[in-house]
């Protein structure tokens, strides 16, 4: 998976357009709050059948750094 990969389902899991969203935007640029990134991490493990650990959440401030996460566990 590529980051643009991402995007397209980030964008289709909260029905919003992500146009204008690079690796650099923070969750809070795109008004994601503590339950948004909760939500998303469990979309995430069951659409790819991975895990997010919870220490790991505290290290995603951007969205290319949740992507990266995850392109990775999805190789």
């Amino acid at each position: 998976m590529q980051f643009k990969d991402f995007l397209i389902f980030l964008g289709e899991e909260f029905e919003f357009d992500t146009q204008g969203i690079t690796e650099n935007t923070t969750f809070a640029d795109i008004g994601f709050d503590e339950f948004d990134l909760i939500e998303l991490v469990m979309s995430v493990e069951d659409e790819y059948a991975i895990e997010v650990p919870d220490e790991a959440l505290a290290g995603f401030k951007t969205v290319g750094d949740f992507s990266a996460f995850v392109c990775k566990k999805t190789e």
